[in-house]
């Protein structure tokens, strides 16, 4: 009579079964917890009995990251993907952690897989774009962006880096155009507003650059920068009385700004108002008194106040300063003194 076959190793292969499925569930109890390191302890285990449960690789290697052992999770990563390359997530992982790292060759690779594996996927496509802007890599990243607006739904983000992306490409319009489309989306983006009113005041485009600068001003009405911004935009366009009225915020909040004195004395200068603009001009050679122009310029204001004395000494201090980078101001302010001296002599 035969003996019944044993039921033993059936029994403990069910049992170690049993323990590494509890073990997983253990695991992902704490994961899901943001118990890391014990949930990374459990997954090591699952892994020592079944080396090719991907769920446990996987969440081991968030679990590294959220420790700080960036090694350890990229080495979880790659045998990850040795095992299952079709992985999506874990390629963009990996490829963020590789670029952390300084390791952009490798990272833009990783980038480039995931994107492979999600071709119309408009994140990956993003993922990509802005691995090259970071990398001020124009030329790599400016088609990916096009290609995400044309994917669409377009978002602030994507509209700056298209932007960013014009500036570099010296295309300052489409850059400004961009630039908009992105504070239509983020209206409260202060940065935005900036970068938007500084692009058209470096432009010179001094009236568009006026809307973005006032609405700065409200949002910020103790910013120097902003009022003397707006204040010189005004000045550009003629428009006086709003000029005066920020540029002389600004001198209140911000003492020693010398381009906003410079500038409210030239909105004086225009309007023919000597006396306050020989004040300001003042003001501007205490904070830079070596520089000539400012001499000239109040030597002009005394001139037509008449007030001979200062205005010869002025102009000579004028010349003294003088570098000649302007031949027709030096000539006109050596005959202007000399005019004046005899005049005093007679």
């Amino acid at each position: 009579m035969c003996s019944p076959p044993s039921m033993a190793p059936l029994i403990l292969v069910l049992a170690l079964f049993q323990t590494a499925q509890d073990l997983y569930n253990s695991a992902a109890t704490d994961f899901e917890a943001g118990r890391w390191a014990e949930a990374a302890t459990k997954y090591e285990s699952v892994l020592k009995e079944d080396t090719s449960h991907i769920p446990s690789r996987f969440n081991l290697a968030v679990c590294y990251t959220k420790l700080g052992n960036t090694d350890a999770a990229i080495a979880a990563y790659r045998t990850l993907l040795d095992q299952n390359g079709t992985i999506y997530e874990a390629r963009v992982n990996l490829a963020i952690l590789l670029d952390q790292g300084g390791k952009r060759d490798e990272a833009g690779e990783q980038f480039e897989k995931a994107l492979n594996l999600h071709p119309d996927d408009v994140q990956a496509e993003l993922n990509l774009a802005m691995f090259y802007m970071r990398g001020n890599e124009i030329d790599k990243a400016y088609p990916h962006l096009i290609a995400v607006q044309t994917k669409g739904p377009s978002t602030a983000e994507l509209y700056v880096a298209l932007s960013e992306a014009e500036h570099a490409r010296q295309n300052e319009a489409k850059s400004r155009e961009y630039l908009e489309k992105a504070i239509s989306l983020d209206s409260k983006n202060t940065n935005l507003r900036r970068q938007l009113a500084i692009s058209y005041f470096t432009d010179k485009d001094y009236a568009k650059a006026i809307p973005p600068l006032v609405e700065l001003v409200r949002l910020e009405p103790t910013n120097a920068d902003y009022l003397y911004l707006l204040g010189k935009s005004y000045e550009q366009v003629k428009a006086y009385p709003p000029a005066i009225a920020a540029l002389e915020q600004a001198i209140r909040i911000k003492s020693d700004d010398v381009e906003a004195y410079a500038t409210l004395s030239a909105v004086f200068y225009a309007q023919e108002n000597w006396g306050r603009a020989a004040q300001l001009l003042s003001r501007v050679i205490e904070l830079r008194p070596r520089e000539a122009l400012p001499h000239f310029v109040l030597a002009t204001c005394w001139d037509h106040l008449g007030n001979a004395k200062e205005a010869i000494v002025q102009y000579n201090k004028f010349l003294e300063l003088d570098d000649g980078s302007n031949d027709a101001r030096s000539f006109q302010a050596r005959q202007r003194a000399r005019t004046l001296e005899r005049r005093q002599k007679k």
